[in-house]
């Protein structure tokens, strides 16, 4: 029986802040690029579509704002 507990990875390890460190900067870089993709998906799309597709769309923005806000290049 294991009697560890506690994260797999220490929090302090190097393996650790590499995998932080990627997911701030593909949050930062998505919240800034992910607009783009905001005018297409209003003009090709109709409808229903168009709505969820926004909504979807606002959402992996805060999402990726949320991730990627302490990144520093």
């Amino acid at each position: 029986m294991n009697q560890r507990v506690g994260p797999a990875i220490p929090p302090d390890s190097p393996v650790s802040r590499i995998a932080v460190g990627t997911a701030e900067r593909i949050g930062f870089w998505g919240t800034v690029l992910l607009p783009v993709a905001y005018l297409p998906a209003l003009y090709s799309l109709d409808g229903q579509t168009k709505l969820l597709a926004v909504a979807a769309l606002v959402a992996v923005n805060v999402l990726c704002l949320l991730v990627g806000h302490r990144y520093r290049s």
